[in-house]
C-alpha cells in the first residue's frame, strides 16, 4: 500500500473517533420543569420536577427580583430530577409570602439548557390556638376529610370553629398528610386516633417486642414532614374489653399497654416529631371492672403524656343493654381518677347522646354547664357527630338540640 493512501486512512480514523466522543451541541439536550406549592400545615414547601432528554447536573435557582436567595442540587429519581425548596433562604432564613423566581439548568458536557418559571409562596395557616380562658369544641365527622364540607356545616350551624378535629387512622394505613392539611389549612387541629388493628390475635406484644418499629417510625417521620401541630391518640379506650390493644384482652395486661404507649412514644421522640402531641385516652368505664383494670394501671407517666383524655357516651335506650345516663354519670368517676394521676391538661375526645330515653337538648345544656362548674379541669369537647344505625348522635338530630350546643359552644361555656 502507498504512503498516501496509509496517511488518508489514519486521518479518516482519527475523525471518525473524535466525532464519536464530540460534545453534543446545546440543541440536543432537552428539557421541561415545573413547581408544585404543597401546604403542609405550617411547613409549606415547593417541589421541583425536571425532566431531561440524557443524564445531566440540573439545579434550582431561586430569586426574589435581581438577588439570588438560594441554588438548590436536584437529584435522579427514575426518569425525572427532584429538588425541594422549604421556602428558606441561604442563610436558613424563612422568606415571606409572594412570588419568587426560578430557574432550573440542566448541563450535559458543553449542552445547557434553562426553565424559567415563578411559585407563589402562601402565607402558612396558623393552628386554631386553645382558648387561654375559655373551651374548645371539636367534632369527629364521617368521611376521609378530603373536603371541610361537613365541618363547614356545622360551624355555621353553631356559630363558632372546630379546633380540634378527630379522625380514625388504622395502622395499615401511613400518616394522614391530605387530611391533616385540609385541617390545617382551615385553622383546626387535627387529633389523629391510630388503630393498631394488626395486634389482632398476638397482642400488644407485637408493638413491645419491636415487630411494628418500621410501621410506626415511617408514621413518625411523615407526621414531622407535615409540620404542623398534631394530636396522636393511640390505644385509646385501653380500659374497654373490645379492642386488641385492650389491657385484658388475650396475652394483654395494663402494664403491657402502658408500655406499648411509651415504645410508641419514644420512636416518635427519637425521629424528632415533636410537632407531635400525645393524647392518653381512658374510656369513661373501666370493662371490666376489676381492680387489675383500673386506669391507673394503665399510666405510662408524665412525661410521655401531653393531654389525657376520657371518651364518655349516653347511649340512652337506643339499646337493649343501655339506659339514660346523665353527663356527670359517665364522666365524673373517671374525672376523679385522671385528676389524681396528674395535671397535664385534659380534654373530652369522643361524646354524643342518643335520642332515645330522656331529653337530648337538655343533656347537651347539663354537659356544658358540669364542665363549666365541676368538671373545670375539662378543656374542650370533641363530638361524635355521626348517625349510626340505631343512635344519631349528631348534634343536628333535632333542633333543640343543635340549639342547645350552639348556645354553648358560642358563650364558650
Amino acid at each position: 500500500m502507498k504512503k498516501h493512501t496509509i496517511l488518508v486512512l489514519l486521518v479518516l480514523s482519527i475523525a471518525l473517533v473524535l466525532g464519536s466522543v464530540a460534545p453534543a451541541s446545546a440543541a440536543s439536550l432537552h428539557m421541561s420543569a415545573n413547581a408544585k406549592t404543597h401546604v403542609l400545615g405550617l411547613a409549606s414547601r415547593v417541589d421541583f420536577t425536571a425532566r431531561v432528554s440524557r443524564r445531566s447536573s440540573v439545579r434550582v435557582t431561586l430569586y426574589k427580583g435581581s438577588k439570588t436567595l438560594r441554588t438548590l442540587k436536584a437529584k435522579k429519581s427514575g426518569s425525572k430530577y427532584l429538588a425541594s425548596w422549604n421556602l428558606k433562604d441561604s442563610a436558613g432564613h424563612k422568606v415571606a409570602s409572594g412570588t419568587y423566581g426560578y430557574v432550573v439548568t440542566a448541563a450535559a458536557s458543553s449542552a445547557r439548557k434553562t426553565v424559567r418559571g415563578k411559585v407563589s409562596v402562601p402565607t402558612a395557616p396558623v393552628a386554631a390556638p386553645l382558648p387561654p380562658g375559655g373551651r374548645f369544641v371539636g367534632f369527629y365527622v364521617s368521611g376521609n376529610m378530603s373536603s371541610a364540607s361537613g365541618l363547614n356545616t356545622i360551624e355555621s350551624e353553631i356559630g363558632t370553629r372546630a379546633a380540634v378535629v378527630n379522625m380514625f387512622v388504622s395502622d395499615s394505613e401511613s400518616f394522614p398528610t391530605d387530611r391533616c392539611q385540609v385541617l390545617a389549612s382551615r385553622g383546626s387541629i387535627p387529633l389523629v386516633t391510630l388503630e393498631f388493628w394488626s395486634v389482632d390475635g398476638v397482642g400488644v406484644d407485637a408493638i413491645n417486642n419491636g415487630s411494628r418499629d418500621a410501621y410506626i417510625r415511617s408514621f413518625a417521620d411523615k407526621a414531622k414532614a407535615f409540620g404542623g401541630e398534631v394530636w396522636l391518640r393511640p390505644f385509646h379506650e385501653f380500659n374497654g374489653d373490645w379492642y386488641p390493644w385492650c389491657g385484658t384482652v388475650g396475652s394483654n395486661t395494663p402494664a403491657k399497654v402502658a408500655a406499648a404507649y411509651r415504645h410508641v412514644h419514644d420512636i416518635f421522640a427519637a425521629e424528632g416529631a415533636s410537632n407531635v402531641k400525645f393524647v392518653w385516652c381512658a374510656n369513661s368505664d373501666n370493662c371490666p371492672g376489676t381492680s387489675a383494670n383500673a386506669v391507673e394501671n394503665y399510666w405510662p407517666g408524665d412525661s410521655y403524656v401531653d393531654y389525657v383524655a376520657i371518651d364518655a357516651y349516653n347511649w340512652g335506650s337506643a339499646e337493649s343493654w343501655s339506659s339514660w345516663r346523665s353527663f356527670a354519670s359517665a364522666v365524673g368517676g373517671q374525672y376523679q381518677h385522671l385528676s389524681a394521676l396528674t395535671s397535664k391538661p385534659m380534654f373530652i375526645a369522643e361524646t354524643g347522646c342518643a335520642e332515645q330515653g330522656g331529653n337530648k337538648a337538655q343533656w347537651i345544656t347539663d354537659m356544658f354547664n358540669a364542665i363549666r362548674n365541676t368538671y373545670t379541669r375539662i378543656q374542650g369537647v370533641c363530638w361524635f357527630n355521626v348517625h349510626d344505625t340505631n343512635e344519631d348522635w349528631r348534634i343536628e338530630s333535632s333542633s333543640s338540640a343543635l340549639s342547645s350546643f350552639a348556645t354553648a359552644a358560642k358563650a364558650g361555656y
